[in-house]
Formats: structure tokens, sequence, C-alpha cells
């Protein structure tokens, strides 16, 4: 009875232990500027199950709140693509204006904010209609952006000149331009200052990634205020917060790491080391895993947080640059 009861605590453990060693059932969806596509990674299989041809150089991408819909900005082509996420297949294209890069959804899903790198400009999608209903103008090579959760303010991170512009979306215009700490090594040219962001659950926070700078700031939306610079790796150049609002991860393009933020607290808790050059990351709903692209491995790399290591590379090949969970 001892042996038997021995046995299936063991076979217990390691089904633990096997269960731990990856992100199990999980589908991600990568944009690969490299050959125009977006592939559907199943990370049980390790490998890319579907390819979606789209236009010109896709960089970043973004589901609609209820998963039916996939858009995807495309720095090559200056447009948007929508695909039909049960379909497969490309719903729609919509015109943007140059180097469409970044993208965010208001809080109704009834507009889709372009951010367009080149021109220095927002587009505002009408998703009913499928087209640009407005332009605004905003900071020097703006990067991607973010919704206030109540949807009246959208804050757009200008790569160009270290800033943040915050748009109210009512009237479609810039209200307050926030700057950003530079760094000794910042150079406009160079277009590596602010770029990722992220809102903390409850909306009170905005955290920004500034690139060489190598930080992350923290916004007060009540206020619209830098309120704390939390020092990180070697071009902090995504960020993203936790389901639970607790912790922030940033990635770390030339330290080879992904800096785990106690947002609370306002302070680095540890560095996990992963493959070269992280890129944008996105994490499971659980908090449990992040899914990073990494452009110099051409591949998806797969981190458990709570073992606080990278656990899978999954080779992509061509370029790969966006990622987003999707189930």
């Amino acid at each position: 009875m001892r042996s038997e009861l021995f046995l299936r605590a063991f076979t217990v453990g390691l089904l633990g232990v096997c269960f731990s060693a990856g992100a199990e059932g999980a589908t991600v969806y990568v944009a690969n500027q490299g050959i125009d596509k977006i592939q559907v990674v199943d990370t049980d299989a390790k490998k890319v199950v579907k390819e979606i041809e789209v236009t010109k150089t896709p960089h970043n991408l973004m589901f609609s709140s209820d998963k039916k819909w996939l858009f995807v900005a495309s720095v090559g082509s200056g447009d948007v693509t929508i695909i039909d996420v049960e379909k497969g297949e490309v719903a729609a294209k919509v015109p943007a204006d140059k180097r469409a890069h970044g993208l965010a959804l208001s809080p109704d899903g009834k507009e889709l904010y372009v951010i367009n790198v080149g021109a220095d400009n927002v587009s505002v999608v009408d998703l009913a209609a499928k087209k640009v209903v407005a332009t605004i103008g905003v900071g020097k090579a703006p990067a991607v952006a973010v919704f206030s959760k109540d949807g009246k303010r959208v804050y757009v991170t200008a790569g160009g000149d270290q800033g943040i512009s915050v748009i109210d979306a009512k009237k479609r215009q810039v209200i307050k331009t926030i700057s950003l700490p530079k760094g000794a090594h910042f150079d406009p040219k160079l277009l590596a200052g602010a770029m990722g962001v992220s809102r903390t659950p409850g909306g009170s926070f905005i955290l920004v990634a500034n690139g060489f700078a190598n930080s992350v700031s923290v916004i007060d939306t009540a206020k619209n205020t830098l309120v704390a610079t939390i020092p990180t790796g070697v071009e902090a150049h995504d960020v993203v917060v936790s389901p639970d609002g607790k912790f922030a991860y940033a990635t770390n393009r030339l330290s080879q790491s992904v800096s785990v933020i106690d947002i609370n607290g306002r302070k680095v808790l540890h560095h996990i080391m992963v493959a070269q050059k992280p890129d944008i990351i996105d994490l499971s709903p659980d908090g449990r895993w992040a899914f990073v692209t990494s452009r110099e491995e051409k591949a998806l790399l797969v981190v458990d947080l709570k073992e606080r290591k990278q656990v899978e590379t999954i080779s992509l090949g061509g370029d790969p640059h966006g990622v987003a969970f999707f189930k």
C-alpha cells in the first residue's frame, strides 16, 4: 500500500514538473516583418501552425477585446490589416500614414488609433466604416500608445523627442506633453527613446519603457505627471503590466534580460536572463508566462515568470517583432 501511495505521489510530482516546463496549450500570434506574415504559434507543438500573409513589414499587432479580430500595423506599407481570427484570413486593409508602427484600441472597441512613426501623427480609424476619420499630430517619431481606462485620454510615446503626447480622445487633439528622462546616450536620430507603454488594470498609472535611458517611467494618469523613474537593464524597449497590477516586465534589448518591476515599491526585483535582443513582450492572462520576440534569434521566447527563467526558444525565421497572446 505504501509503495502504491508513493508511486501516485511520485507520478503527480512528475506531472507537475513536466507541466511547469512550458506554457501548456498556449496560442500566440507574432508579426514577422521579415516574411510579411502573421505567424500562429502553438507552444505545445513548439512551432508555427499557420501563417497569414499581410501587407509589407508587419510590425505590431493587437486583438479586439473579444478576440474575433486581429489588427496589424505595417511600417512598410503604412496601413492596417484587419484579420478575421476564426477564418484566419484578411477581412480588410485600411490605409493609415507613413510607417504605421503601433496600435491602440478604444475601450468601447469603436476606434483604432494607428501610430505613424514616419509621419509624426496618429490616424484615427472608425472600425465600423473601416476608414480614417481623423489625423492628430503628436511628438517626433511616435511609437505606440495606450488608452486611459475610461477612454478619455490616449498616451502616445514619442521616441524622437523622449516624451508622451497626451490626447483628448473626444477633441482629438494633444492637451499635454510629458517629458521623460533622456539618459546620457539619447540621440534623436537613433529613434531609440520612449517606446513601449502599458497601463495598470485600475488605470491609475501608465508605465513607459525609456529606451537608451535604461529605465521605465511611471505616469500618474489623474495628474498626467511623471512620478517615478525606475532603472532597468540596457535599452528598455517594451513594458507590460501583470494582470494583477503588482508587477511590470520590461525587455532590455542590449542586456539580454527582462526586468521584473515591483510597481508599488518602484524598484526592480530581478533580471531574468533571456536570449539576445528581447524585443516585444506579452503575458498569459494568469500572469504566469511571458512571450517575448527575439529578432536576433529569429524566435519566440517563452519565459516562466514564477520560476523566473526562459524555458523555450521557438524558431520562427524571418524578423519577428510584435507578439500577442491569443489563448
